[in-house]
């Protein structure tokens, strides 16, 4: 995190949803995971704290996105679109090498995948 502060003029501000915290900058793109002990965890942990209650209701074929296909999740509740919060309305953020993110304007979690071994996991 230092790193990417030192080379931009972006002041991140970890955002709690429930025991992570989460760095999702729309000005330089960064994407970044933290624990309760403030120290850094991997994306699919993160994802899966923030995000993994949420249920899958489609798949459609992307037009300028990051992959081919595109996964729509939506919050199982209220409490869980807090996450959601962290996103910017089809703004695609890289929150992991394999693995694209945004949401839409009603409330849906989009994923874009652009390997195939975790397009298929994640459906």
């Amino acid at each position: 995190m230092l790193m990417r502060e030192a080379l931009t003029s972006c002041r991140h501000q970890p955002r709690t949803i429930g025991r992570v915290a989460v760095v999702a900058c729309t000005d330089c793109g960064a994407v970044e995971w933290w624990n309760q002990a403030g120290r850094p965890i991997d994306a699919a942990e993160g994802m899966a704290a923030v995000f993994g209650q949420f249920d899958l209701i489609g798949r459609y074929a992307a037009i300028g996105t990051p992959a081919p296909k595109v996964l729509v999740y939506e919050a199982p509740g209220r409490r869980h679109r807090a996450g959601l919060d962290l996103l910017t309305e089809g703004l695609w953020l890289e929150v992991h090498p394999d693995l694209w993110a945004t949401k839409d304007a009603d409330g849906h979690l989009l994923l874009a995948p652009t390997d195939p071994v975790l397009a298929a996991n994640l459906a």
